[in-house]
C-alpha cells in the first residue's frame, strides 16, 4: 500500500480490510474499551457500528439529518456526533447501542470534540460560528462561546486546560478556557483549516489546511506556529498515533493518508485508501489506522509498522488557481431556485464548499 520510490517497504502498511457502512461516512471515532468503532453517515443519516477486531457491522442507529462530526466519551461510554441540518447533536449509549438524546445547539453543527476530565462535550457550529458546550452526563447546555468564521473541529488538552476550535474560513483556531468557557486567545494556521489532532504530553497540535495542502504544527504553550508540513491534495482528517511518533493526515483529493515522522517532521509515506477519506483515527492497542472513505462508502483500516528511515517524498503539485481571483460564475439558490452571480458578492469574503455539503 505504500507510495514511495521503495516497493519493498509495502510491508510497512499492511491492509486488514474494509468495511461497507453506509452512505457518505465522515467523522469516525473508536471505543477501544469496547472494541467498537463508529462512523457518522451523513447521507444515511445514521451511526453505523462495526467491531475493530472482525471489521464486521454490529448495527445501525438512526440520528439527524446529516451527521458529520464524532466524538467518544470513555467515562459514560457515549457517541456525540453532530447532525449538521438538524441543528442537533445526537447521543448515543455506546454499550447498548441506543439513542438517549438530542442535544440542540448552534447552526450546521459539523465538529465534535470531547473534554473528559471537565465532563464537557463541544460542538462546532460552522453556520452560526460559535462553539455549543454541554455536559457528558447531564447533557445540560453550559454555554454558547464566539469562535469565527466556519468554526469547526475541536480538540482538549487537560494539561493546559485548553479547548481548541479550528475555523475553517478564519485561518485561525479559537483558544477556550476549559473551566470558565471564555476565549482566551487566537492562533493564526493555514488556510481552510479543516482537523485538529492533540499531542498533550508534547505540546503540540496538528491541523490539516484542505486549501493549501499542509499540515500545521502548532505549540501550545508559544500559541503559534512552528512548523508546516507539505502533504498531498486537500488534506481533511488529522490523527495522532504511536504514542506520537507519528502523524496521520487523510487526503481527500487524492484518497490517500500522509504518514508524518514527527522526530523529522516531514512526510514519509503515502497510503493509499479509498475514494476521497475524510476523517481518520488510530487504535493505539494494534497500531491500525481507521479512515472513513466518504466517496466509497467504506473504511479503510491498515496497520502501520514502518520503522525504517524517513523519505522524502515529493509535494503533490499545487493548482494553478491557488492564490488567483475567483472567476465569476452563476448557481442556482439551493433555497429558491433563483439564479444568483458571484458577483453580488463582489469584494466580500465567502466560502465556496466544495466537498462537504452532500
Amino acid at each position: 500500500m505504500l507510495r514511495s520510490d521503495d516497493s519493498s517497504d509495502s510491508s510497512a502498511f499492511p491492509a486488514l480490510g474494509e468495511v461497507f457502512v453506509g452512505m457518505g461516512p465522515e467523522g469516525i471515532a473508536l471505543a477501544p474499551d469496547l472494541r467498537r468503532g463508529f462512523v457518522s453517515c451523513s447521507r444515511s443519516n445514521c451511526v453505523t457500528v462495526f467491531d475493530l477486531d472482525s471489521l464486521q457491522c454490529v448495527d445501525q442507529v438512526a440520528v439527524g439529518l446529516e451527521p458529520i462530526g464524532m466524538a467518544y466519551d470513555p467515562v459514560s461510554k457515549r457517541i456525540f456526533t453532530s447532525d449538521a441540518r438538524a441543528d442537533s447533536v445526537s447521543v448515543i449509549d455506546a454499550v447498548d447501542l441506543k439513542l438517549v438524546g438530542r442535544v440542540p445547539v448552534g447552526r450546521y453543527p459539523a465538529g465534535m470534540g470531547v473534554y473528559p476530565e471537565r465532563r464537557k462535550v463541544y460542538c462546532g457550529d460552522t453556520g452560526a460560528n460559535t462553539v455549543t458546550i454541554f455536559h457528558a452526563d447531564t447533557l445540560e447546555v453550559l454555554a454558547t462561546v464566539p469562535a469565527k468564521l466556519a468554526a469547526g473541529s475541536l480538540g482538549s488538552d487537560a494539561v493546559r486546560d485548553r479547548v481548541y476550535c479550528v475555523n475553517f474560513g478564519d485561518a485561525s483556531i479559537t483558544v477556550i478556557d476549559g473551566d470558565t468557557n471564555r476565549v482566551v486567545n487566537e492562533i493564526a494556521v493555514d488556510y481552510a483549516p479543516c482537523k485538529i489532532a492533540i499531542d498533550t504530553k508534547r505540546g503540540r497540535a496538528y491541523i490539516a489546511n484542505s486549501l493549501v495542502s499542509t499540515v500545521s504544527v502548532v505549540d501550545l504553550d508559544k500559541m503559534k506556529v512552528v512548523d508546516t508540513i507539505p502533504v498531498e491534495r486537500a488534506p481533511v482528517g488529522m490523527a495522532v498515533g504511536m504514542g506520537g511518533d507519528r502523524i496521520y493526515a487523510a487526503n481527500r483529493g487524492t484518497g490517500t493518508v500522509s504518514v508524518i515522522d514527527r522526530a523529522s517532521g516531514r512526510e514519509w509515506a503515502r497510503v493509499p485508501v479509498g475514494e476521497a477519506p475524510g476523517d481518520l483515527t488510530v487504535d493505539e492497542e494494534t497500531s491500525s489506522v481507521f479512515v472513513s472513505n466518504a466517496g466509497a462508502n467504506t473504511v479503510s483500516v491498515f496497520r502501520d509498522r514502518l520503522l525504517s528511515k524517513p523519505k522524502t517524498l515529493p509535494r503533490a503539485a499545487r493548482h494553478p488557481l491557488v492564490g488567483k481571483p475567483v472567476p465569476e460564475f452563476n448557481l442556482p439558490d439551493m433555497i429558491t431556485g433563483q439564479v444568483r452571480s458571484s458577483a453580488e458578492w463582489k469584494g466580500k469574503n465567502y466560502i465556496i464548499n466544495m466537498f462537504a455539503s452532500w
